[in-house]
Protein backbone atom coordinates (compact mmCIF):
# COMPACT_ATOMS: atom_id res chain seq x y z
CA UNK A 1 0.00 0.00 0.00
CA UNK A 2 2.91 2.40 0.73
CA UNK A 3 4.01 2.26 -2.94
CA UNK A 4 0.60 2.58 -4.54
CA UNK A 5 -0.15 6.15 -3.42
CA UNK A 6 3.23 7.64 -4.53
CA UNK A 7 3.00 5.64 -7.77
CA UNK A 8 -0.48 7.04 -8.45
CA UNK A 9 0.71 10.59 -7.69
CA UNK A 10 3.61 10.24 -10.13
CA UNK A 11 1.29 8.76 -12.79
CA UNK A 12 -1.23 11.61 -12.38
CA UNK A 13 1.53 14.26 -12.55
CA UNK A 14 3.02 12.67 -15.69
CA UNK A 15 -0.40 12.38 -17.32
CA UNK A 16 -1.04 16.05 -16.49
CA UNK A 17 2.30 17.13 -17.99
CA UNK A 18 1.67 15.13 -21.16
CA UNK A 19 -1.81 16.66 -21.46
CA UNK A 20 -0.44 20.19 -21.06
CA UNK A 21 2.27 19.47 -23.67
CA UNK A 22 -0.34 18.10 -26.10
CA UNK A 23 -2.58 21.18 -25.69
CA UNK A 24 0.42 23.51 -26.09
CA UNK A 25 1.46 21.81 -29.34
CA UNK A 26 -2.13 21.90 -30.67
CA UNK A 27 -2.26 25.62 -29.86
CA UNK A 28 1.03 26.16 -31.71
CA UNK A 29 -0.26 24.22 -34.73
CA UNK A 30 -3.39 26.39 -34.82
CA UNK A 31 -1.27 29.55 -34.46
CA UNK A 32 0.95 28.57 -37.39
CA UNK A 33 -1.77 27.06 -39.61
CA UNK A 34 -1.66 30.06 -42.00
CA UNK A 35 2.01 29.35 -42.77
CA UNK A 36 1.96 27.00 -45.76
CA UNK A 37 5.04 25.82 -47.63
CA UNK A 38 4.41 25.66 -51.39
CA UNK A 39 4.53 22.37 -53.27
CA UNK A 40 7.56 21.47 -55.35
CA UNK A 41 7.15 22.71 -58.95
CA UNK A 42 6.86 19.99 -61.59
CA UNK A 43 9.83 21.37 -63.53
CA UNK A 44 12.13 21.32 -60.48
CA UNK A 45 15.49 19.72 -61.34
CA UNK A 46 18.09 19.78 -58.55
CA UNK A 47 21.72 20.47 -59.39
CA UNK A 48 22.96 19.26 -56.01
CA UNK A 49 21.63 17.16 -53.13
CA UNK A 50 23.08 16.97 -49.63
CA UNK A 51 22.20 14.71 -46.70
CA UNK A 52 21.38 16.88 -43.69
CA UNK A 53 19.90 16.69 -40.24
CA UNK A 54 16.92 19.04 -40.19
CA UNK A 55 16.85 20.81 -36.82
CA UNK A 56 13.96 23.30 -36.84
CA UNK A 57 12.23 26.25 -38.43
CA UNK A 58 11.85 29.25 -36.14
CA UNK A 59 10.65 32.82 -36.23
CA UNK A 60 13.38 35.02 -37.70
CA UNK A 61 15.67 36.34 -34.99
CA UNK A 62 14.08 34.05 -32.36
CA UNK A 63 16.03 30.78 -32.56
CA UNK A 64 14.18 29.32 -29.57
CA UNK A 65 10.63 29.80 -30.97
CA UNK A 66 9.81 26.73 -33.10
CA UNK A 67 7.17 27.07 -35.81
CA UNK A 68 4.73 24.18 -36.26
CA UNK A 69 4.63 24.21 -40.06
CA UNK A 70 3.30 21.12 -41.79
CA UNK A 71 6.28 19.12 -43.01
CA UNK A 72 8.77 21.16 -40.96
CA UNK A 73 7.57 20.62 -37.41
CA UNK A 74 9.94 17.93 -36.18
CA UNK A 75 13.67 17.25 -36.25
CA UNK A 76 14.75 14.44 -38.59
CA UNK A 77 17.24 13.23 -41.18
CA UNK A 78 16.55 14.88 -44.52
CA UNK A 79 17.83 15.58 -48.01
CA UNK A 80 18.41 19.18 -49.09
CA UNK A 81 18.18 19.56 -52.87
CA UNK A 82 19.34 22.80 -54.50
CA UNK A 83 18.28 24.18 -57.89
CA UNK A 84 18.31 27.69 -59.41
CA UNK A 85 14.59 28.06 -58.65
CA UNK A 86 15.04 27.26 -54.95
CA UNK A 87 15.63 24.42 -52.58
CA UNK A 88 13.65 21.40 -51.46
CA UNK A 89 13.88 19.86 -48.02
CA UNK A 90 12.69 16.25 -48.10
CA UNK A 91 12.03 14.66 -44.73
CA UNK A 92 10.97 10.98 -44.79
CA UNK A 93 7.26 10.61 -44.09
CA UNK A 94 6.53 14.29 -44.85
CA UNK A 95 5.56 16.17 -47.99
CA UNK A 96 8.68 17.79 -49.55
CA UNK A 97 9.00 21.47 -48.63
CA UNK A 98 9.89 23.93 -51.41
CA UNK A 99 11.62 27.18 -50.54
CA UNK A 100 11.65 29.43 -53.60
CA UNK A 101 14.83 31.38 -54.29
CA UNK A 102 12.77 34.58 -54.34
CA UNK A 103 11.82 34.06 -50.68
CA UNK A 104 15.41 33.52 -49.45
CA UNK A 105 16.75 36.42 -47.41
CA UNK A 106 20.03 35.09 -45.98
CA UNK A 107 22.24 32.05 -45.58
CA UNK A 108 24.95 31.69 -42.97
CA UNK A 109 26.53 29.38 -40.43
CA UNK A 110 25.66 29.34 -36.75
CA UNK A 111 26.03 27.04 -33.78
CA UNK A 112 22.72 27.15 -31.87
CA UNK A 113 19.01 26.60 -32.56
CA UNK A 114 16.31 25.52 -30.11
CA UNK A 115 17.75 22.48 -28.32
CA UNK A 116 20.78 21.97 -30.55
CA UNK A 117 24.19 23.44 -29.77
CA UNK A 118 27.09 22.34 -31.95
CA UNK A 119 30.64 23.41 -32.73
CA UNK A 120 31.24 26.82 -34.24
CA UNK A 121 29.53 27.13 -37.63
CA UNK A 122 28.12 23.59 -37.36
CA UNK A 123 24.59 24.55 -38.43
CA UNK A 124 23.41 26.20 -41.64
CA UNK A 125 20.79 28.90 -41.06
CA UNK A 126 18.55 29.54 -44.06
CA UNK A 127 16.61 32.80 -43.75
CA UNK A 128 13.43 32.94 -45.82
CA UNK A 129 9.83 34.08 -45.66
CA UNK A 130 6.75 31.89 -45.61
CA UNK A 131 3.41 33.53 -46.36
CA UNK A 132 5.13 36.87 -45.73
CA UNK A 133 6.41 35.88 -42.27
CA UNK A 134 10.21 35.91 -41.89
CA UNK A 135 11.65 32.67 -40.55
CA UNK A 136 14.88 30.72 -40.24
CA UNK A 137 15.39 27.03 -40.96
CA UNK A 138 18.35 25.22 -39.46
CA UNK A 139 20.07 22.16 -40.93
CA UNK A 140 23.27 20.34 -40.08
CA UNK A 141 25.25 18.91 -42.99
CA UNK A 142 26.00 15.23 -42.30
CA UNK A 143 29.20 14.93 -44.35
CA UNK A 144 31.83 17.53 -43.44
CA UNK A 145 33.06 17.48 -47.06
CA UNK A 146 29.66 18.88 -48.11
CA UNK A 147 29.93 22.08 -46.03
CA UNK A 148 30.32 24.11 -49.25
CA UNK A 149 26.53 23.94 -49.42
CA UNK A 150 26.46 27.47 -47.94
CA UNK A 151 28.16 28.85 -51.05
CA UNK A 152 25.63 27.05 -53.27
CA UNK A 153 22.74 28.46 -51.23
CA UNK A 154 24.21 31.99 -51.30
CA UNK A 155 24.15 31.85 -55.11
CA UNK A 156 20.35 31.52 -54.88
CA UNK A 157 19.94 34.79 -53.00
CA UNK A 158 18.22 37.33 -55.20
CA UNK A 159 20.01 40.68 -55.02
CA UNK A 160 17.63 43.17 -53.48
CA UNK A 161 17.98 46.93 -53.83
CA UNK A 162 19.24 48.62 -50.66
CA UNK A 163 16.56 50.04 -48.39
CA UNK A 164 16.10 53.77 -48.87
CA UNK A 165 17.79 55.92 -46.26
CA UNK A 166 15.75 58.32 -44.17
CA UNK A 167 16.84 61.32 -46.25
CA UNK A 168 15.85 59.53 -49.49
CA UNK A 169 12.44 58.57 -48.17
CA UNK A 170 11.68 62.17 -47.13
CA UNK A 171 12.32 63.58 -50.59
Amino acid sequence: MDRIVPGLIVAVVLAGLLTVMWFAWRSRVRRDSALVVPEVPEDYVPIRSVDVLYVATTESGRPLERLAIQGLGFRARAVLAIAPSGLVLTIPGERPSFIAASTLTSVDATNVAIDRVVESDGLVRIGWSISGAPCDSYVRVVDADQRSVIADLERLLVPRPPAPTESESLS
